[in-house]
């Protein structure tokens, strides 16, 4: 039985729109008759493609183990007999001809004291999302929406409409080939959208970019070297109500909506969330982060920049005191690299195992993906693979393999390229 926690988050194509879901979430969807894709290895080639979902299976509470990766502490929660795709000592000589794998038991997995004797699994590096490129504009909007998530936050509107104000706001409505309602609708709840700035903000040219497309206040003085922006560009309101949620730092995240519009508005709001919450070293090419307990907004960044192809890696949170109210409060950290420093091939990285361990009773779940090919094809082991808690690379199959594939279980196994026109 593979059983994998239902808290388990992957990419997953939804009645044909992009988005990151639980699942959980994928269970109940799947439940309510949507069609669900999720992102599935093709071929010994590393070839990525969307394969539909034929089942969702709900096991109930079972008992899981966590697979933690040494260098990114990217980890996945499974059952025990979970079947996992490892790497072949070949996987990465160069060689594009092939692609060798071994497949194991999560309670065959190994990982010692010693890491350099621990098996490797494998990650995706980029995801096939079937989107448009973009452009400069695409991306200066990304950079505005990032933005005001690490740094922004919303006013709504506290006063009541009188007769006197509706009148006029009738007649802007005319003005916009609206009614009324339709124009108050248009308008919002949000009054005014803040930005908290700095002076580095001025010299690096980011303020320039959030006044490109949208309205803004002057700049004034906030406390010590710090600035505040204001806006109430409807524009610029609509843009954060369509791809986020939430107001606060606590509860502020995007939406799925970004993963489906261009590879530059995603590459942009990534770009103005660093802007804002981002230090970046040079010395270690990397994009160091810290954020409040916000675990929503913690996987956002995650998964947007494992759409983006760029490499991340967590770390353990820790307490800091607000220097405002003296309290304490704990932070979550990553690192976001740009580059891949790391050796990658087939579009896949290898990872050794830092630590394999209980993590009691949880809710667990399996999605079974329709076969690519005949069980009698040697290709027919990608029938049983796709990409889950943060591109771990795990198998759907339901029970150990059968005869035709029991030798691939243990045993490493060499894929040829020959075998695509077989």
């Amino acid at each position: 039985m593979n059983a994998l926690s239902g808290d388990a988050s992957l990419f997953a194509e939804v009645d044909g729109k992009y988005g990151v879901y639980t699942l959980r979430e994928l269970f109940e969807l799947y439940n309510q008759g949507r069609t669900i894709k999720v992102p599935t290895l093709l071929n010994e080639h590393g070839n990525i493609g969307w394969i539909e979902i034929k089942d969702v299976v709900n096991f109930g509470m079972q008992p899981l183990k966590r697979i933690t990766l040494a260098t990114s502490r990217l980890f996945v929660e499974v059952s025990e007999d979970t079947i996992i795709p490892a790497f072949g000592h070949h996987l990465f000589e160069g060689n594009k001809e092939k692609i060798f794998l071994k497949f194991k038991h999560v309670n065959n997995l190994k990982a010692t004291q010693d890491p350099r004797c621990n098996n490797s699994l494998l990650l995706a590096t980029r995801q096939p999302l079937n989107i448009p490129e973009g452009d400069q504009k695409e991306w200066n909007y990304g950079f505005a929406l990032g933005y005001w998530v690490a740094e922004g936050w919303l006013v709504k509107r506290k006063r009541k409409n009188t007769e006197l104000s509706l009148a006029t706001l009738n007649g802007f409505a005319k003005k916009k080939g609206m009614t009324l309602e339709e124009y108050l609708e248009y308008m919002t709840d949000v009054q005014n959208v803040f930005l908290a700035i700095g002076q580095a903000d001025f010299e690096r040219g980011y303020v320039d970019i959030l006044q490109k497309h949208f309205k803004f206040s002057k700049p004034y003085k906030n406390n010590g070297n710090g600035y505040l922006l204001y806006s109430s560009d409807l524009n610029y309101i609509h843009l954060i109500k369509e791809y986020t949620e939430g107001h606060t730092s606590h509860n502020k995240c995007v939406k799925n909506e970004v993963f489906n519009r261009s590879w530059k508005f995603l590459e942009g709001i990534l770009d103005g969330f660093l802007a804002g919450d981002g230090y970046f070293r040079k010395e270690q090419d990397l994009f160091k982060v810290k954020i409040t307990t916000n675990y929503r907004l913690y996987n956002d960044l995650i998964f947007l920049s494992k759409a983006l192809g760029y490499d991340v890696h967590l770390h353990n949170g820790y307490f800091a005191k607000s220097p405002s109210s003296n309290k304490l409060y704990y932070e979550l950290q990553l690192s976001i690299f740009k580059n891949w420093h790391r050796r990658t091939a087939f579009g896949l990285v290898k990872e050794r195992i830092k630590s394999i361990e209980d993590v009691g009773m949880k809710e667990a779940f399996n999605l079974v993906v329709k076969p690519l090919y005949p069980e009698t094809d040697k290709r027919a082991i990608f029938n049983h693979l796709f990409f889950t808690a943060y591109e771990i690379l795990v198998s759907d199959t339901m029970k150990t393999l059968e005869p035709l594939s029991a030798p691939l279980v243990e045993p490493e196994c060499e894929i040829f390229s020959s075998l695509v026109n077989s």
